[in-house]
């Protein structure tokens, strides 16, 4: 090794010497806490006080919920496992199955309850000029109809 070539190399070695820690230990800085006790999912809504309308199926319950402040809220019950993955939940008008004419409400996935927040739409009393659509947005298809 020629006298540059160990010049070269000193130099090399003593940059890496210095860079490789700096790197190591800002590396360990960057990497973030794991998550310990705590959800990754958001907690469950509190269900609303009174009942309004239910509706039974075979695999899932409905239920229109009310609290005092007169805010309304969907409940909806899976009894077993939807068979497909992406269900969403449409108020679409009355007699109508086009998704592009409704207002997405939520998605549903396994066996559960989920509870959406309905906007005042849903607070007229006595109207009946809605439906709701079970709808899979992967094979664009509506899986059922429910008229409150």
């Amino acid at each position: 090794m020629v006298k540059s070539l160990r010049k070269r190399h000193l130099q090399i070695w003593s940059m890496l010497l210095v860079l490789l820690p700096v790197s190591i230990i800002s590396a360990r800085l960057a990497t973030p806490v794991p998550a310990k006790d705590k959800l990754l999912q958001p907690a469950e809504t509190p269900a609303y006080s009174t009942v309004v309308k239910t509706i039974e199926k075979d695999n899932y319950t409905i239920r229109l919920r009310k609290e005092n402040d007169s805010s309304f809220q969907l409940e909806w019950v899976n009894k077993a496992v939807l068979m497909v993955p992406t269900a969403t939940v449409y108020k679409v008008p009355a007699g109508s199955t086009n998704i592009k004419e409704g207002q997405l409400i939520g998605r549903i996935e396994a066996r559960g309850i989920y509870r959406f927040p309905l906007d005042k739409s849903f607070q007229v009393p006595g109207a009946d000029n809605y439906e709701l659509l079970l709808y899979d947005f992967i094979h664009q298809q509506v899986i059922d109809s429910i008229h409150f």
